[in-house]
């Protein structure tokens, strides 16, 4: 795909033989590649992997600019579709790709669905005036974000954009309103991670979606991890509960 910020950001698709599909969906700003280690592991056990590219993601910030959260949905959904012809379809989602799988659950039948890092309530607070904030300010940048500790085989895949038009800022702040009322309309086998010194979600984020959705859903909390916790030091554990989740 032209434009993108690095190749590693483009969506992939791992086919499998087992029947179970994992649909893995990306963060606000974020983009396939920060699932790629995770979709390759998937993939190894046998299962097919789809990871689409959200709408305005993977390039720059000015891309973000226009797009909505029904485009985003309109990805998920139809990653969701693609892989409609498996027994098991898993969904899996990163920070707003978290909420995405909250909604999209709604729409279509899958299997389970895991959230890690999802945005109920954000550190910046701002996020939620940016309803309004859009009209005045065009474009916010993130502070000087540092990245996780991380192997080296990892180090490719941190990429990342410094900043984001309002607009989708208040795009996001929409998606999650959105899927906390959703959570509450689901029931299905549910798994929310949740890091406790997560540097851009509120921890209490974790325990408000566990509790919205309800009796089936468990919680995991991890101890050390950052907000993209696929690239810290308890990324074993995220696999091996999501693999738990989906037997």
């Amino acid at each position: 795909m032209s434009g993108l910020v690095d190749p590693l950001a483009a969506p992939f698709r791992y086919d499998g033989s087992t029947g179970t599909a994992f649909v893995l969906i990306h963060g606000f700003t974020g983009n396939p590649a920060h699932f790629r280690p995770l979709g390759r592991e998937l993939h190894d056990l046998g299962h097919t992997v789809n990871a689409p590219l959200l709408p305005g993601h993977g390039t720059d910030a000015a891309a973000l600019a226009g797009v909505t959260g029904d485009q985003w949905l309109g990805s998920t959904l139809d990653a969701v579709r693609e892989v409609g012809d498996h027994h098991r379809i898993h969904l899996v989602g990163l920070s707003m790709g978290g909420l995405l799988s909250i909604l999209a659950a709604r729409r279509q039948t899958v299997s389970s669905l895991t959230t890690i890092d999802a945005p109920i309530s954000f550190r910046r607070w701002r996020i939620h005036l940016a309803f309004l904030a859009r009209h005045f300010v065009e474009e916010v940048h993130w502070p000087e974000e540092e990245a996780p500790p991380m192997d080296d085989e990892m180090r490719p895949y941190w990429i990342h954009v410094p900043g984001f038009p309002t607009s989708a800022a208040a795009e996001l702040a929409r998606v999650s309103y959105r899927a906390r009322f959703a959570a509450r309309r689901l029931h299905i086998p549910s798994l929310v991670i949740q890091s406790k010194v997560d540097e851009t979600v509120r921890p209490r984020s974790g325990r408000l979606l566990a509790a919205a959705l309800g009796d089936r859903c468990r919680l995991l909390w991890l101890e050390d991890s950052m907000h993209n916790a696929l690239f810290d030091s308890e990324r074993d554990a995220v696999r091996d509960a999501i693999l738990e989740l989906a037997t």
